[in-house]
């Protein structure tokens, strides 16, 4: 099923500002600088993709992807 570009962007911002705050308290940065590293990661461009999906599924399934990405552990990453 496919979902509609805008409704897919505006659950993506949604959950990716609670992706951020979490990361942010998580590694002790301010939510800046977690916002920079995690618009830099492969997590993120899946994120803001509508045909992923992924934009629908918990934020603490977003952040297990993160880590899993961070510590290059791509069999974990793809579970989620």
């Amino acid at each position: 099923m496919s979902v509609e570009p805008q409704k897919a962007q505006y659950c993506a911002d949604i959950v990716a500002t609670a992706v951020v705050s979490r990361y942010a308290k998580e590694k002790e940065l301010p939510a800046t600088e977690a916002l920079r590293i995690i618009m830099e990661t492969k997590t993120y461009d899946l994120l803001q993709d509508p045909e992923s999906r992924l934009c629908f599924e918990s934020a603490e399934s977003i952040l297990d992807m993160l880590r899993a990405e961070e510590q290059g552990d791509w069999d974990e990453w793809t579970k989620v």
